[in-house]
């Protein structure tokens, strides 16, 4: 079977899961500095921006896997898996964004994640609709579950060294370290999750054609939402700053 990738689409997909990294350690201090409603208020934000983050980088990096069928998605579907990356990632920020981390935490808040994580690719892989039988290998599915709470564990560890580290003249450089560090490895967790796949056309298979979105379609709406996010969230830090050194 023919199965290609569109580059420029890999490449955006890699920049929205780097700059779901940025926008979410920005945001981690922003949880901690705050209590009450404000603090809610930045947790509910920040969670919302990564798992809108790690989400869009899974469809629009689809949008750029093509193969001899014709790949459309279930909108349905689509929006269940943004709906359980949210509430992955509030409960798992939630949980490092304590007073007191120690290991027990920092491994419930990974796995917590992690699963988020492997859960919202596998539903966004169901959410496929093509003329093929999709079937997975179990090893290679084992092994994308268990990176995505290792990539967890990674970013939980960056934020809140960063939280805690001096804000001196390579803390920028540390920033954008850390966000590089976690865009690749949400992207390698994708991308052994596609590796698990195995697709045998069957152009017998009848696909439903209620709330049907076309390839092209679902990744320029993903891109579009995603990035719309982010602007705002820069918006909202800027004006954050702003307030606290008035």
């Amino acid at each position: 079977m023919n199965i290609s990738y569109d580059i420029p689409l890999v490449i955006l997909s890699a920049i929205i899961a780097v700059g779901a990294g940025y926008f979410t350690i920005e945001m981690s201090t922003e949880i901690t500095l705050n209590k009450g409603l404000e603090r809610w208020t930045w947790l509910i934000l920040s969670a919302v921006t990564m798992g809108m983050g790690i989400w869009g980088m899974h469809f629009i990096a689809m949008t750029a896997f093509s193969m001899e069928a014709k790949i459309t998605y279930d909108l349905v579907i689509v929006l269940i898996s943004l709906i359980a990356a949210i509430s992955g990632c509030t409960q798992g920020l939630y949980i490092i964004t304590q007073p007191l981390v120690n290991k027990k935490v920092l491994m419930a808040g990974s796995i917590t994640m992690g699963l988020a994580i492997a859960g919202m690719h596998y539903i966004g892989m169901t959410a496929m609709r093509v003329a093929a039988k999709v079937s997975y290998d179990p090893l290679i599915f084992a092994l994308s579950v268990f990176i995505a709470i290792v990539v967890s564990l990674a970013a939980i560890v960056i934020v809140i060294g960063l939280r805690t580290s001096k804000k001196d003249k390579t803390y920028v450089g540390k920033k954008i370290l850390a966000s590089l560090i976690m865009g690749v490895a949400v992207l390698s967790m994708h991308y052994t999750g596609m590796a698990a796949a195995r697709f045998k056309i069957d152009y017998g298979i009848i696909i439903k054609q209620a709330n049907i979105l076309d390839s092209s379609v679902i990744g320029f709406s993903v891109a579009l939402a995603v990035l719309g996010m982010f602007a705002i969230v820069y918006i909202v830090l800027l004006n954050a700053n702003w307030n606290r050194s008035t």
